[in-house]
């Protein structure tokens, strides 16, 4: 494939990395290559720009099976530097083609209650199932074009995904990039469903229809499951409910109200957290929390982590687990501002990571911040003892925090966590990212050598080598070897000079 050179300035790509700086992919743990290159990102930005001067083919995606609410799990791709930066540029110059999103947590609740302000006596509730893997590239090319984008720009973005996806449709996720191009595309949907009669709200993929009968019910689902299939998508038929006015908005009350009653009873202040329900995730920081909302988060915590252990994600007791998820996570917030370790949080955490997979990262960043690594790591055998199944994903976040304190070699347990890491690394010869890391934590203690990981670098993807090459950095591989993989491109070069002191 070849981009046009002209289409591109080195300062849009500048933007780019940017953009990915600022919302990096909370799913996954830190870009090697983007936080080698952090301080040198128009030299990056440079080396990007003159590749679209010659033939360009992006390396293969690789696909992380990232863990669902519940037992499902999401397809996250990993693309390689320069196909990365090159998407963020073509869709940051698309402009005005491109809706605004506002996933904010204020817009979540205003879908939410969207609904309430029409006169339908019953609400449908649903949603698209694997929204960004199924979206086809041709049809949102054409909406990009129908909304003004430029021909060549929207060319150029089509090549570039069908070449590192290898297929004709499917968007990356957690990238800033395809939430503007999937906001384009579900916005399309939204149109042909209005046309069709539909009162509805959208939020990102998920939908509520107002309808003023049980007939109009039906008739809304079984539009909105034509409609999307028209477009290559489907519904997610689990997630599809059909209310009555009154229970939908009983059902928006009371989650509020319990959430605030468990939190009276612990006495934890909740006016100084925005949680963002729809993304699960913290986006404030609270204040320095007093001896009291201290208690409070330790008491929210370990009442959350009881009741995960019992499976109560449907049943009487599922609207408290829900409250619960959420509370819990804003007392983990409260709790990560002080670096002092409780071994009975860590408990907890440990805990929790076996019925609570997808909040992985959060539990993974504050083991990462506690002041007593050897507590951590004592901790951590206690889970691998107790033969806890961890997937891939939950072993490459846990590899990223605890696998990088230096207690992680020693005392009685250091055996058992490397050939840990050893079962990671031959569980996982399918994703050429996951095993990559697995030889970065076994070079940080000196369990592989420069000979395997070169192996292992010659058969991998571009996505995969900037790892490898931070593992070799880390064996300290003689002079031949490092300009063997160094000289290989601009990246790598950097991502080894990084790697000696940060990686």
């Amino acid at each position: 494939m070849r981009i046009d050179r002209n289409l591109l300035s080195i300062a849009d790509i500048v933007a780019a990395y940017d953009r990915e700086m600022e919302t990096a992919p909370r799913l996954l743990p830190s870009d090697i290559a983007f936080a080698a290159m952090a301080s040198r990102k128009e030299e990056a930005a440079a080396w990007v720009h003159a590749r679209t001067g010659g033939d360009f083919l992006p390396s293969p995606e690789d696909i992380i099976p990232v863990s669902k609410s519940g037992q499902g799990v999401r397809p996250v791709a990993i693309w390689d530097f320069a196909s990365r930066l090159l998407y963020g540029a073509l869709v940051l110059r698309l402009g005005e083609a491109l809706p605004r999103a506002d996933r904010t947590h204020s817009a979540w609740k205003a879908f939410e209650s969207q609904p309430l302000d029409t006169s339908g006596a019953y609400i449908v509730s649903s949603d698209v199932t694997a929204c960004y893997d199924f979206i086809d590239h041709g049809l949102l090319m054409e909406e990009l074009l129908v909304q003004g984008g430029d021909a060549t720009v929207v060319e150029n973005l089509g090549t570039v995904m069908s070449g590192a996806s290898r297929r004709q449709y499917g968007l990356p996720q957690e990238s800033w990039a395809s939430d503007l191009l999937a906001e384009a595309f579900l916005s399309r949907l939204y149109r042909v469903l209005i046309r069709r009669g539909l009162t509805v709200a959208r939020f990102s993929d998920d939908f509520r229809f107002s309808c003023k009968s049980w007939s109009d019910a039906v008739r809304a689902i079984e539009l909105f499951s034509e409609e999307s299939r028209r477009m290559g998508l489907a519904i997610n038929d689990s997630k599809t409910l059909t209310w009555k006015r009154g229970s939908y908005e009983t059902s928006l009350y009371e989650a509020d109200a319990l959430r605030q009653h468990i939190a009276d009873e612990a006495n934890l202040n909740l006016t100084e957290f925005n949680y963002d329900e729809y993304s699960e995730d913290i986006t404030e920081v609270p204040p320095e929390p007093d001896e009291v909302e201290r208690v409070a988060a330790e008491s929210i915590l370990e009442r959350w982590s009881k009741l995960a252990g019992y499976g109560v994600r449907v049943g009487p007791r599922k609207g408290e687990y829900r409250a619960l998820r959420e509370l819990g996570t804003l007392a983990l917030a409260t709790l990560s501002t002080d670096p002092e370790t409780n071994p009975i949080i860590l408990q907890h955490i440990l805990r929790l990571l076996r019925f609570e997979r997808t909040f992985t990262p959060t539990f993974a960043r504050y083991l990462g911040e506690r002041d007593d690594a050897t507590m951590v790591v004592d901790a951590f055998d206690k889970l691998l003892r107790s033969r806890v199944y961890l997937n891939g994903w939950q072993a490459w976040w846990l590899e990223h925090t605890v696998a990088k304190f230096k207690q992680f070699k020693a005392g009685s347990g250091a055996t058992r966590r490397l050939k840990w890491v050893l079962a990671r690394k031959e569980s996982s010869r399918s994703s050429a990212t996951l095993n990559a890391y697995a030889l970065l934590t076994l070079a940080r203690h000196g369990a592989t050598t420069a000979e395997e990981v070169l192996i292992t670098y010659d058969r991998t993807i571009a996505s995969a080598r900037r790892t490898l090459v931070a593992a070799l950095a880390l064996l300290e591989a003689p002079r031949n070897v490092r300009s063997s993989v160094t000289n290989d491109n601009l990246i790598q070069k950097r991502v080894w000079e990084w790697a000696r002191s940060n990686a």
